[in-house]
């Protein structure tokens, strides 16, 4: 991807302006917003033990910063993302995929001050049962999503915190009937508590809630407790324990209850 990107470079360095303060970077090693760490979605690649059964969630993915645009006294970055989700199921001494879940999204990031960044973005999801349990004999049903989203983040660097909340509006529902024009709300945070330990120091914790308005705005909740290792160009490889709560975040088994722990290794690019 970032190889097809370099062939646009020249049409952003155009875009350059010493007389306005404006200013254009490719390819940014570093991004102004951090992954949702605790988002049982998040664009990213992970894969996770299931404690409700004998299951498993792998995801392949990330977000990979496209440009920062700089102007006097603000910094911007977009970026583009996009992930799969799937749930692997084993029985009989055999596999199975249960769901694949596309995402997509789009982000215009927006630093105010050093602190407080505006996130803005465009998405699109479709959620699908597998073949393997269409055979086994599931019914279909559709669920795509596409929306727009606006949060508001807030960044500690000192005590090592970051903390969002924000609004999806999905534009584009279609489930089993149409039921566009839906909300729904975000919320969350991570922080490393513990600074001055060098082995504690890279522990943290972290939670994601969020309320569907299409479900009477019931919640899916997870809180995440791990370890966690970066390097200079912010990639992150986590360890972590997590517990979910509230409504089932794969499409296609919405509305179902799922409260379950699961433990996971996370590579967030």
């Amino acid at each position: 991807m970032k190889i097809l990107l370099l062939l646009f470079m020249p049409f952003f360095q155009s875009a350059s302006n010493d007389s306005i303060g404006l200013s254009v970077s490719m390819l940014p090693n570093e991004k102004v917003v951090a992954v949702y760490t605790a988002d049982l979605r998040a664009n990213r690649m992970s894969f996770q033990r299931n404690f409700d059964g004998l299951n498993y969630t792998a995801s392949m993915g990330g977000i990979y910063p496209l440009a920062n645009i700089n102007i006097p006294k603000f910094i911007s970055q977009l970026s583009v993302a996009g992930s799969t989700y799937l749930t692997l199921t084993r029985q009989n001494n055999a596999g199975s995929v249960e769901n694949v879940d596309f995402f997509a999204d789009v982000f215009y990031d927006i630093q105010l001050t050093q602190d407080w960044v505006v996130r803005l973005g465009t998405g699109h999801s479709s959620q699908h049962l597998s073949d393997d349990a269409i055979i086994a004999g599931a019914s279909f049903k559709n669920y795509v999503k596409d929306y727009h989203q606006m949060q508001l983040v807030y960044k500690l660097a000192k005590h090592k915190l970051q903390s969002y909340a924000g609004v999806y509006y999905v534009y584009n529902f279609k489930t089993s009937s149409d039921i566009s024009k839906k909300l729904m709300w975000q919320f969350g945070w991570e922080h490393q508590p513990f600074k001055t330990v060098a082995f504690l120091r890279h522990l943290y914790y972290a939670g994601d809630i969020k309320f569907r308005q299409e479900l009477n705005y019931a919640h899916t909740l997870n809180i995440q407790v791990g370890y966690k290792i970066s390097n200079e160009k912010s990639s992150i490889f986590r360890l972590a324990f997590d517990y979910s709560q509230g409504k089932d975040e794969r499409g296609y088994y919405m509305p179902a209850e799922r409260n379950y722990a699961h433990i996971g290794i996370y590579f967030d690019f």
